[in-house]
């Protein structure tokens, strides 16, 4: 049986709540994420908001649109074809 603590096929550490050998240390201290990674976090952030948005949901909406017309049109045109 393997501890969830240790790597498949390897033996459990000795004391799981240290790092491993080699590690680099305590991973509740990560610090800060450095200006340019943020800057483009938040640029492809707001590039994803703006395409889906802006630019995909008006074009789903007169998909939409569009399908209701048809719809619409083939009803009336079953009526009229059924009073005939």
């Amino acid at each position: 049986m393997t501890s969830p603590y240790g790597a498949p096929g390897e033996a459990p550490l000795a004391n799981p709540l240290r790092p491993p050998p080699g590690g680099r240390g305590d991973l509740r201290e990560k610090g800060w994420v450095p200006p340019q990674r943020l800057a483009v976090w938040w640029l492809l952030l707001l590039t994803s908001v703006v395409v889906f948005y802006v630019l995909l949901t008006p074009i789903w909406l007169g998909l939409r649109a569009a399908a209701w017309v048809a719809e619409m049109r083939e009803r009336t045109r079953k009526r009229m074809s059924q009073a005939k």
